[in-house]
C-alpha cells in the first residue's frame, strides 16, 4: 500500500514538473554566432483570432515541434489550419540590441508579436482550396522583443493540400521554423548564404549550359546524318539531364516563392531523370546494335511506376526515381556492354568502365548530406562524369571516322581517275558504233513513220465505216418510222379522192344532206392526214437534230425522251434488215429524272450504240433458240447520290468471260466481217468516261444476257 502511494506521488511530481516546464518561456540570455532556432512551441488546431492575444491562456495547448517535416505534422495536415504559440523572455543585456529573425516553412503563415501582425507569408485561409503556401527567402527581418518581460510569438499556420511534398536534399520540409540572432551576426550569416548560393548558381549555370551545348552538338550531328540514331538518343539524354540545373536548381527550390512552384519543379527533376536514363540505355543499345530489347519494355513500365511514386510518396519516391531506377537501368547497361565485349564490339570495355564509374560516383554523391550546397555540387559533378566522357568518346569516334573517310576519298579519287581514262576509251569505241546505230535507227524510223501513216489511214477508213454502218442502221430506222405515217397519208388521200367524186355527184343531184355527210368524212380524213403528216415531220426534225454537227457544247438533255426515241430507232433499223425480227421493248423511266448537262449528239450516239448491241444480241439468240425464245430489251433510269443511273439490259447471247475485258477496246468486235468495225462500244466508253466524267459497268452471263450500267454526274 505504501508503494502504491509512493508511485502515485512520484507520478504527480512528474506531471507537475512537466506542466511547469511546458509553460516556461524560451529564454534568450546570449546569442552565438550561428542563428538560434526557437523551440518550445505549443499547438492548437482550428482558427480563432483571440489566440494571437498575449493574455490568452494556452496552458492546455499541446507541445509541438513545427520544424519537423510538414507531412509528419498530422495535426496540421488533417485540420488544414491551426495556431502555434511561444513565449520568449529576453535578457536585459539585449535592451539596446536589435534582433533579427528569418523563417523557413512549407506552409502559409501569419506571424504575430505581442498581438500585432508583423509578417505574412503566403495566403492563410480556413478553406484549403484558397491556401497558398510560401517558401520565404532567408533575408532576416526585425523582431522587436521587449527585454525583461515575456513576449508572445503567435503564428497562424495553414496547409496547402494536393502537392507531392518532396525534398531533393532528402532533408525534412519544415512546416514552420524561425531562427533569430543579433543584427550584425544575422546579416553576416545572410551574406554568407547569398555568397554560397551565388557560387551554387554559377556552377549549375555552367554545368547545365555544358550539357545543353553537348545536346545541341549531337542534335546537329543527327540532323546532318539521320541514320546515326545514337546522336539523337544522346542529345535527348543530355537535354533531360540539363533540366536538373536549368531551371530546377537555379530558379527552383534554392530560390523563394510559392511552395507549389518549388515542389513541382523538384518533381520535374525526378520525372525527367527517368526518361533520361532510358535514353542512356537506348544510346548503348544503338551504339552496339543490340536488338534484344525485351527488358527495355519492362524498364519503361518500372519508370512509369517510379514517376508515379514521386507524387504519391514524396521524397521517398524522388529517391527511387533518381537513385533506385538508374541502378536498375545500370544492370541492363552492364549486361549489354558485357554482351558487346563477347561479340568483340569495338570499345565496349571503355563504355563499361565509364558506366561503372558513373554509377559509383552518382551513388556516392547522392549519399552525401544533401542539405549542404557543397554536397549538392558534388552530386552534380558525379552526374556530369559519364555524359562528358561519353561525348568525348563519340567525338573521338567521329574524328576517327572522318580520317577513315578522307583516306577512302583519296582511294576513290584515284580509282575515279582510272575509271575516267577507261571511260574515255570506251566513249571513243562507242562513238563509231553510235553512228552506225543512228543510221539504222533513221532508216527504221522512216519505215515506222510510213507504217504509222498507213495505220492512221486504215483507222480513218474503219471509223468512217463505223459511221456509215451507224448511218445505215439509223436510215433504216428512220425509213420504218416514216413509212407508217406516210401509208396513212396515202390511204386517206385515196379515200378522199373517192369521197370528193361522190360529193360532186351529190351536189349535182341536189342531195345536200348526202353532200354534207361526205364533206364531214373528208374533213375527218384531212385531220388524220394532218396528224400523220405532223408525226412524220416530228421524226424528220428529230433525226435532223440528231445528225446536226457536234459543237461540243453541253446543254440540259432529257435522257428519258432520248432513250425512248433511240430505242425505237434502233429497233426499226434492225427490222429494216430483218423483217422477221421481233422483240419486246420495256421502259422503266424515273419521271423525276433531272436533265443532265451533256453534248446531245454524244448522248444520242451512246444510246444508239448500246441499243444496237442489245438488239443484235437478242437477234442472234433468236436465230438459235427458235419460236420458244422471246427477245426482250429493257431500259431503266434512276438517280442515286447525285448521279444518274442508266441501265440497258437484254436477254441475248451474253458476253463470254474471256472477252469481257476487251469489248471496250478500239476495233475489237465479235461480229462477222463487214457487219461491225469494233468502234461502237469504244466510242461509247470515251464519250461516257472521258467526255462526261461518268462510268460504265458490265454485268453479263454467257447465254443469259447482258446489262450495261452507265453512271453520269447530275451537274
Amino acid at each position: 500500500m505504501k508503494k502504491l502511494h509512493l508511485s502515485g506521488l512520484l507520478l504527480f511530481i512528474i506531471i507537475v514538473k512537466t506542466f511547469a516546464q511546458s509553460n516556461q518561456p524560451f529564454n534568450i540570455k546570449h546569442l552565438p554566432k550561428q542563428d538560434t532556432l526557437l523551440s518550445g512551441w505549443k499547438f492548437q488546431a482550428g482558427d480563432n483570432p483571440q489566440w494571437a492575444s498575449v493574455g490568452f491562456d494556452d496552458s492546455k495547448w499541446q507541445p509541438i515541434d513545427p520544424g519537423k517535416d510538414i507531412q509528419d505534422f498530422s495535426k496540421l495536415t488533417n485540420g488544414g489550419i491551426g495556431w502555434i504559440r511561444l513565449r520568449i523572455k529576453v535578457d536585459s543585456s539585449f535592451a539596446n540590441q536589435q534582433l533579427m529573425a528569418w523563417v523557413s516553412q512549407y506552409s502559409a503563415s501569419e506571424i504575430y508579436l505581442n498581438g500585432k501582425l508583423i509578417v505574412k507569408y503566403g495566403t492563410v485561409s480556413t478553406d484549403p482550396a484558397n491556401v497558398i503556401a510560401y517558401l520565404p527567402s532567408r533575408e532576416p527581418f526585425y523582431l522587436k522583443l521587449i527585454s525583461g518581460k515575456d513576449n508572445l510569438l503567435a503564428v497562424r499556420l495553414a496547409y496547402q493540400p494536393g502537392l507531392p511534398y518532396l525534398s531533393i536534399t532528402y532533408t525534412p520540409l519544415p512546416a514552420f521554423s524561425i531562427s533569430i540572432n543579433n543584427y550584425q551576426a544575422a546579416l553576416d550569416n545572410y551574406r554568407d548564404y547569398i555568397h554560397s548560393l551565388t557560387l551554387y548558381i554559377i556552377f549549375y549555370t555552367l554545368s547545365g549550359g555544358m550539357l545543353l551545348i553537348i545536346s545541341i552538338i549531337h542534335l546537329v550531328y543527327f540532323l546532318i546524318d539521320r541514320s546515326q540514331k545514337v546522336n539523337l538518343y544522346y542529345c535527348l539524354l543530355n537535354l533531360l539531364l540539363c533540366i536538373n540545373p536549368l531551371p530546377n536548381e537555379i530558379w527552383g527550390v534554392q530560390r523563394f516563392g510559392d511552395v507549389s512552384s518549388q515542389i513541382w519543379l523538384s518533381a520535374i527533376q525526378g520525372f525527367v531523370f527517368i526518361p533520361g536514363m532510358l535514353f542512356l540505355l537506348m544510346t548503348i543499345y544503338t551504339l552496339f546494335n543490340y536488338t534484344n530489347r525485351l527488358v527495355f519494355k519492362g524498364l519503361v513500365f518500372i519508370g512509369i511506376a517510379s514517376a508515379a511514386s514521386i507524387y504519391f510518396m514524396g521524397t521517398v519516391g524522388f529517391v527511387i526515381s533518381i537513385v533506385g531506377f538508374p541502378i536498375i537501368c545500370f544492370f541492363e547497361e552492364v549486361y549489354v556492354c558485357i554482351w558487346a565485349i563477347k561479340q568483340q564490339k569495338k570499345d565496349a570495355a571503355i563504355i563499361l568502365t565509364g558506366l561503372i564509374l558513373f554509377i559509383i560516383f552518382t551513388v556516392l554523391g547522392s549519399g552525401i548530406d544533401q542539405s549542404k550546397i557543397s554536397a549538392q555540387i558534388a552530386f552534380e559533378i558525379s552526374l556530369l562524369t559519364f555524359p562528358i566522357g561519353m561525348s568525348f568518346y563519340l567525338g573521338v569516334q567521329s574524328s576517327l571516322t572522318n580520317k577513315k573517310l578522307r583516306s577512302m576519298l583519296v582511294e576513290v579519287q584515284t580509282l575515279s581517275a582510272q575509271n575516267l581514262a577507261q571511260e574515255i576509251e570506251k566513249q571513243q569505241l562507242l562513238a563509231g558504233q553510235n553512228e552506225t546505230l543512228e543510221q539504222q535507227v533513221t532508216e527504221r524510223t522512216a519505215e515506222l513513220n510510213q507504217s504509222l501513216i498507213e495505220l492512221k489511214s486504215t483507222q480513218a477508213h474503219l471509223i468512217q465505216s463505223e459511221k456509215m454502218a451507224s448511218l445505215g442502221e439509223l436510215t433504216a430506222g428512220i425509213a420504218h418510222e416514216i413509212q407508217n405515217p406516210l401509208n396513212f397519208v396515202n390511204n386517206f388521200s385515196e379515200v378522199n379522192k373517192d369521197l370528193l367524186a361522190e360529193l360532186k355527184e351529190a351536189i349535182d343531184n341536189g342531195d345536200t344532206d348526202e353532200a354534207k355527210t361526205i364533206a364531214n368524212d373528208v374533213i375527218d380524213n384531212e385531220e388524220k392526214i394532218n396528224h400523220h403528216g405532223k408525226r412524220a415531220d416530228g421524226i424528220v426534225k428529230s433525226m435532223l437534230q440528231h445528225s446536226k454537227a457536234n459543237n461540243g457544247l453541253k446543254e440540259p438533255v432529257n435522257l428519258n425522251a432520248l432513250a425512248d426515241e433511240s430505242m425505237r430507232l434502233s429497233y426499226q433499223g434492225l427490222r429494216g434488215k430483218n423483217g422477221l425480227f421481233d422483240a419486246e421493248m420495256v421502259t422503266n423511266f424515273d419521271p423525276a429524272l433531272p436533265r443532265v448537262n451533256m453534248v446531245s449528239q454524244d448522248a444520242g450516239k451512246i444510246f444508239l450504240n448500246l441499243f444496237n448491241n442489245a438488239f443484235y444480241a437478242v437477234s442472234q439468240k433468236q436465230k438459235t433458240d427458235g419460236l420458244d425464245y422471246r427477245a426482250k430489251v429493257e431500259v431503266a433510269t434512276s438517280t442515286e447520290n447525285g448521279y444518274v443511273i442508266i441501265k440497258v439490259k437484254d436477254n441475248g447471247i451474253g458476253i463470254p468471260d474471256a472477252i469481257r475485258d476487251k469489248i471496250m477496246q478500239p476495233f475489237f468486235t465479235t461480229k462477222p466481217t463487214g457487219e461491225g468495225t469494233g468502234l461502237g462500244l469504244s466510242l461509247t466508253y470515251d464519250m461516257v468516261v472521258k467526255g462526261h466524267g461518268g462510268n460504265i459497268q458490265i454485268e453479263s452471263a454467257e447465254g443469259e444476257g447482258s446489262e450495261f450500267i452507265i453512271t453520269l454526274p447530275c451537274f
